[in-house]
């Protein structure tokens, strides 16, 4: 699984490592002083909640033993319990000097039939706030991200919820004609993601990062 992709900051390539969320990550994440002032639009509180949630979420099955915290803890766990629900969140940190640690959020688990089950996905508020830097392709990336680590598992379908705000999202990244309040990635779906990941890996090694 390759951990980095790229995203365009105020239209420039940045590239984005993905990681395994601790818990210092997740106070920097739903920190309510630092964000309380900032958030005035439900635009932004929207993600700020998402965000809490997926961070109570995770505290929820670290509590039970049941977090994800790195690829080489999915393996196992799979192995042990082949039956078993798994949480893990991801964190999309950017390699450059930001205003921000974390750009980027997903809670996602891995479900009793191996497959992978996306509960929350955001851009983080102080980001979609910031009108300094203009931040794309965060969420594109963690898909297809996704993608690369159900092809890794051998795990058949992802999943999961759409808002009235993201269904337009994931028709968009999905090449999807219509998307409800749920969506799929499997078959064709997840063959157009491929795709999609092949032709942002050739960008990204024809567009190395600034220095």
């Amino acid at each position: 699984m390759n951990r980095r992709f790229q995203i365009r900051v105020n239209g420039a390539i940045r590239e984005v490592e993905l990681v395994f969320g601790t818990d210092r990550d997740l106070r920097m994440l739903t920190r309510r002083r630092s964000l309380s002032d900032f958030v005035k639009t439900q635009q932004l509180r929207d993600p700020l909640e998402f965000s809490r949630l997926a961070a109570k979420r995770w505290r929820y099955y670290r509590r039970s033993g049941l977090a994800i915290t790195s690829l080489g803890d999915l393996r196992k766990m799979v192995r042990r319990e082949p039956q078993g629900e798994f949480g893990m969140m991801l964190l999309a940190k950017p390699t450059w000097r930001a205003t921000g640690s974390v750009l980027g959020f997903c809670f996602a688990r891995r479900s009793w039939c191996h497959h992978l089950i996306v509960d929350f996905l955001g851009v983080h508020p102080r980001v979609l706030g910031n009108v300094r830097e203009s931040v794309q392709g965060v969420g594109t990336g963690f898909l297809y991200q996704l993608v690369e680590l159900a092809d890794e598992f051998g795990i058949s379908c992802i999943w999961g919820e759409a808002t009235v705000n993201s269904a337009g999202f994931y028709e968009r990244v999905l090449g999807i004609k219509q998307v409800s309040d749920h969506f799929f990635i499997e078959d064709e779906v997840m063959s157009h993601c491929r795709t999609e990941l092949r032709r942002a890996r050739q960008r990204m090694l024809a567009n190395p990062r600034p220095k």
